[in-house]
């Protein structure tokens, strides 16, 4: 039995060499249960974490979607190692979304997905590699369609590995987490008698042959059998004492299937929906319940930020996703602040249209914005002037998002009401009271941003394009305040110019990360998403010369800012 496992084994991870392909693609396997092998411990990218994760993250980088066909990505996982060729050779699952990229490969624009078998052949991508690498060792910059002939490449890379078992690193250390632990594969090679002894090596053979040998053989009752075994393994003897514990590895489970900022924004859109409607109706039970929801909206987004916490074991500093998640926590939060003291329903309307756009989009584009919880940066470990920093400077952002969105309030009113003055003074009110939340905290910020410079680098200001552009930022608000103390901007001219200011924000926070990638902050640099950023700007410029345009046909005054009382 020892020596057929072994035998098995070897077939696996050497890609099945010999076995006829079929083309049935990827089927469900009946009455499996996943639950113990989603819950396998596996080291990958520097951090411990559960299979589910990581193949979520697999599955979700190569095919853009966390699942394929009904199946969940372990079992999108395991078909891949065990029954690629089998089924998987000839399925379209690599997803290749911009067209300049297929063109030039000549694929099908029309199509989004592709078979291996067609990508391994094609000529064209293995010229255009070869030319992107070269850039690359000349350490010269690479254009938007040699970042996606990288990624395709990477998205390739990543399932090679997969199938040889090359990536699974679940095979604990007697060292423990920190130590390098070893993958499938090196279960036929030397690696493991380095690592274990020859009974431990012999009982992996068999335990991970005869767990892999059950999934080929369809054989429900047997897999959830050895994956019990294999666990028990993994856990109380290979990996005794230096295991994470199962309560760490089921609350990362618990996150990856709950969601919770896609809850948050569902529960955000409904309460929009019932405070527009308070507005229009005037009626108290649709405020009651829509401020219900954005309370309970709040508390799931703050639960979902807390649990990604405890998992990552550190505050929310490292990446454009977490910031979207954080700078939308912080708005509802302001409109929380704002709205105690004026009681009114259009202050957490206008926060939950910021929250649910920026979840939206941090749950529909993690090719944009990459969910995926990695350890710190080594310029952000142990920095607590790094960590404060970043926090205030980003929930600066987000007083100026709620300012944004209640000065679109009053562009609207210009628009479609220029005469309700009373309306308007109100609401330039509670964006004014957001500019002055957002203008203290971005000069903190910045001057924290400095004490940290000083301590990591040896100087307080090194005109780095981050800090320039939180610098003009800054300006802009403060020059909208003071022209607004001094009287030169009025009503349309004081909301305009603050909706206007916030494209400092959007390149002090996007613009240097995603569009210059250059300084010194390149913990937070990423790619994609100009688009959406420049269909924003166009349509938020439009809006207001179409707003200026009927308010200057009306007649009507401009509104002071304050309200008589």
């Amino acid at each position: 039995m020892r020596t057929h496992s072994i035998q098995t084994l070897f077939l696996i991870v050497t890609l099945f060499a010999g076995i006829a392909r079929a083309e049935e693609g990827p089927k469900q396997r009946a009455d499996f249960k996943w639950d113990t092998v989603s819950l396998f411990a596996i080291q990958d990218r520097g951090r411990m974490k559960p299979l589910d994760t990581f193949a979520r993250e697999s599955v979700q980088f190569i095919t853009g979607k966390p699942s394929w066909k009904g199946l969940s990505a372990p079992e999108v996982i395991f078909g891949w190692l065990i029954a690629y060729e089998k089924e998987w050779d000839k399925e379209p699952f690599i997803k290749i979304g911009y067209q300049p990229l297929k063109r030039q490969l000549g694929l099908p624009v029309e199509r989004q997905f592709f078979t291996p078998e067609e990508l391994r052949g094609n000529e064209p991508l293995r010229a255009a590699l070869r030319e992107v690498l070269q850039k690359e060792r000349r350490r010269e910059p690479l254009n938007d369609l040699e970042k996606k002939v990288m990624q395709l490449q990477n998205q390739r890379a990543l399932l090679e590995s997969i199938i040889a078992g090359q990536t699974l690193h679940i095979l604990p250390n007697a060292g423990g987490i920190q130590q390098p632990w070893l993958s499938l594969a090196s279960l036929t090679d030397r690696t493991a008698a380095d690592v274990y002894s020859p009974a431990q090596i012999d009982k992996l053979r068999s335990t991970v042959g005869a767990f892999l040998d059950s999934f080929t053989q369809g054989d429900a009752a047997k897999w959830n059998q050895s994956s019990g075994e294999l666990s028990a393994l993994l856990i109380e003897d290979i990996g005794a004492g230096g295991y994470p514990t199962r309560a760490s590895l089921q609350r990362e489970v618990a996150y990856n299937h709950f969601r919770p900022f896609r809850w948050a924004w569902l529960l955000y859109l409904s309460a929009f929906v019932l405070l527009v409607s308070f507005l229009v109706t005037k009626k108290k039970p649709f405020a009651q319940l829509g401020l219900g929801l954005v309370a309970c909206g709040f508390l799931v987004h703050t639960g979902g930020f807390i649990l990604r916490m405890l998992i990552s074991g550190r505050p929310p500093v490292t990446n454009m996703y977490e910031s979207v998640i954080w700078v939308s926590w912080g708005c509802i939060l302001f409109s929380f602040i704002i709205g105690s003291s004026y009681k009114k329903a259009i202050i957490p309307a206008a926060a939950c249209v910021f929250a649910v756009v920026s979840l939206v989009l941090a749950d529909t584009l993690p090719s944009v914005l990459d969910p995926s919880i990695q350890p710190l940066e080594p310029v952000l470990r142990s920095n607590f002037w790094l960590t404060i920093h970043v926090l205030t400077i980003t929930l600066s952002y987000a007083a100026f998002a709620l300012s944004l969105c209640l000065g679109n309030v009053v562009l609207g009113h210009y628009l479609f009401n220029p005469g309700k003055t009373e309306v308007i003074q109100y609401s330039s009110l509670y964006m004014y009271r957001a500019i002055q939340i957002g203008v203290v905290l971005l000069a903190a910020g910045t001057i924290l941003g400095g004490v940290w410079a000083d301590y990591s680098w040896g100087r307080f200001w090194g005109w780095d394009p981050k800090e320039v552009w939180a610098l003009i930022a800054l300006l802009l608000y403060l020059a909208v305040l003071h022209a607004r103390f001094a009287g030169y901007l009025q009503g349309f001219g004081f909301a305009a110019a603050a909706v206007l200011s916030f494209l400092g924000v959007l390149m002090a926070w996007y613009g240097v990360n995603f569009v210059l990638g250059a300084g010194l902050h390149s913990y937070g640099f990423g790619s994609g998403g100009t688009g959406y950023v420049g269909g924003y700007i166009l349509a938020q410029v439009g809006f207001i010369v179409v707003a200026y345009v009927r308010y200057k046909k009306s007649g009507a005054r401009t509104a002071p800012i304050f309200p008589k009382k």
